[in-house]
């Protein structure tokens, strides 16, 4: 099989209004010290290609509001590199290890230094696949609750703000912010 790294890495510049000239973003996953790289302050991440990741809610709408109705969150699948990582999840995921926190980070070289665009933090985590294709690993779990932050930047790299929604799944409490 071919190799399906292109299909999964969009090698572009941020969305927004980032100045043309920044660098391409790069996707940083970190878990329960599987994961690790050489990049300062990313030292329990690993690179990895894409993600899937999937949040809907059915809802009956009446003309004037919708009910509140069931909410499915498909599992979330992430397309990663070969690594000794792959040999820990696994593991992980055979013995049925919970991952207390799972973080992904997209990020973005702006005036020299590594900023989050997003960060999305899952809780409650257990491994629910591992398939290889070609030189493209991925693998899927499912979570309890999670985090998802957005932050801006204008065009001369400086934050302009940060928005976030906190959302438990289990209990189906929402927090924006």
């Amino acid at each position: 099989m071919e190799n399906m790294q292109p299909l999964f890495f969009n090698n572009v510049a941020p969305q927004g209004s980032l100045n043309q000239n920044v660098s391409a973003y790069e996707w940083y996953i970190s878990a329960d010290k599987i994961f690790h790289s050489d990049v300062d302050g990313l030292e329990d991440f690993a690179k990895f290609f894409g993600m899937e990741f999937h949040i809907s809610k059915f809802s009956l709408f009446d003309g004037i509001k919708s009910s509140d109705s069931a909410v499915l969150a498909r599992d979330v699948k992430i397309f990663i590199g070969p690594g000794s990582h792959c040999a820990m999840i696994q593991g992980r995921l055979a013995k049925g290890v919970a991952i207390p926190k799972i973080i992904v980070k997209k990020t973005a070289v702006l005036i020299d230094k590594i900023e989050a665009l997003e960060t999305k933090e899952f809780f409650q985590c257990i491994l629910q696949s591992f398939s290889t294709v070609g030189e493209t690993n991925s693998f899927s779990f499912r979570y309890a609750s999670y985090a998802d932050n957005y932050t801006d930047f204008n065009e001369e790299g400086k934050k302009l703000g940060t928005v976030a929604t906190k959302i438990d799944l289990a209990k189906w409490e929402v927090e924006e912010s």
